[in-house]
């Protein structure tokens, strides 16, 4: 399978389609990136190159269809929120709880939308955790820390590592600061159908 910049693959990525309502769904979703998708929230990347280069790294780790769905669509909260919801430039506020919330209601799992939901959690714990982490963080993941509550105190570091995804939140993270390639310049989405709609017709 051909490789390029942190790994990514860069053909398409097997899987087998699933008609009805979980394509139908599919079609709402790769729609909306390709509508709002080339939105810049202060990195050198388009939301819509991202999700590519994230759900990649993910399929590349060789991470279920769970996972690279919720990698694909990890900021899929800015995409949904309305101009006055902007954050200077940065995006949407919440837009991990926003995104969450848009799955569960169109019937993705609890997993896919824990996963969506806590990485921001994840920077937080990172940061708190890890020496030299802040300062490997974008310019925009920096600037945004602060109104996402900063470095985790003990007590949020503690839930935060007993709860059964951490690990895979940890990971999860990883692939979200790496997947910010401006050399990839990948916007092909269509490669995460067969993800989407064996998911959704499990789900």
């Amino acid at each position: 399978m051909g490789l390029g910049g942190e790994g990514l693959v860069t053909e398409q990525l097997p899987g087998l389609s699933y008609p009805g309502v979980s394509s139908s769904l599919a079609d709402e979703i790769l729609q909306l990136y390709r509508e709002e998708g080339s939105r810049n929230y202060g990195e050198n990347v388009t939301q819509r190159e991202h999700a590519v280069q994230v759900g990649r790294l993910a399929a590349v780790d060789g991470q279920s269809d769970e996972v690279v769905v919720a990698a694909f669509l990890h900021d899929l909260g800015h995409l949904i929120s309305a101009e006055a919801d902007q954050r200077g430039g940065y995006g949407s506020r919440e837009h991990e709880r926003r995104g969450a919330a848009w799955l569960r209601e169109r019937g993705f799992s609890d997993t896919v939308a824990r996963l969506v939901e806590g990485h921001v959690a994840a920077k937080r714990y990172l940061t708190a955790t890890e020496s030299g982490y802040f300062e490997r963080l974008s310019d925009s993941s920096k600037a945004t820390l602060k109104c996402q509550g900063g470095p985790m105190n003990p007590a949020e570091v503690a839930t935060f590592e007993a709860d059964d995804l951490c690990d895979l939140r940890i990971k999860f993270r990883s692939w979200d600061e790496a997947g910010k390639d401006e050399s990839m310049d990948l916007e092909e989405i269509e490669c995460f159908r067969p993800y989407l709609e064996r998911h959704l017709s499990r789900a």
